[in-house]
């Protein structure tokens, strides 16, 4: 009978040993979706202000429909909003709680927003354009650093009619 007790109790502590390294996997796993979640949100609320930053003229603070041509990536994170409580106007990135954020002119009217979550790669970004209708669309993907082959996975693209307050 006491042997019987006794790989009763080793059976017992590897289940519950196995059953505790599970969910220290899965509470991990659920920090680093929270973060992610948190990064995208800090994005899209950065590119909801990209069309008023592309239509405001110089004078104003704005590009005057020329990214390229009038403003600097600086200049242009300094207004899009993204919090951060160590950001100073003509810094090359923010950062806070979520990741750092940086911005890339890829032309007169689109840019790339780049975040680097804290809980580590890949990055997300989000691409806004304005598309030879007038219309803009928003491009939500993943990239770099992941050591994949792929260009990055869309994960949302859509119009600023078609989600408007939606961002």
């Amino acid at each position: 009978m006491g042997q019987q007790q006794l790989l009763l109790v080793i059976l017992v502590t590897i289940v519950v040993g196995i059953a505790t390294i599970m969910a220290a996997n899965v509470l991990n796993d659920r920090v680093t979706q929270a973060n992610r979640d948190a990064v995208h949100q800090d994005l899209a609320t950065a590119a909801s202000y990209v069309q008023s930053i592309w239509e405001r003229p110089l004078i104003m603070g704005g590009a005057n429909g020329d990214f390229d041509e009038h403003m600097t990536e600086a200049e242009i994170l300094q207004y899009l909003n993204v919090p951060s409580s160590e950001y100073q106007p003509g810094d090359e990135d923010a950062s806070n709680e979520n990741g750092r954020y940086f911005v890339s002119i890829k032309g007169s009217s689109e840019l790339v927003i780049t975040g680097e979550p804290s809980s580590g790669p890949p990055n997300l970004e989000v691409t806004a354009k304005k598309e030879a209708n007038g219309q803009w669309t928003f491009e939500f993907s993943e990239a770099g650093d992941d050591d994949s082959d792929s260009d990055g996975e869309v994960i949302r693209r859509g119009t600023d009619s078609q989600r408007r307050g939606r961002l």
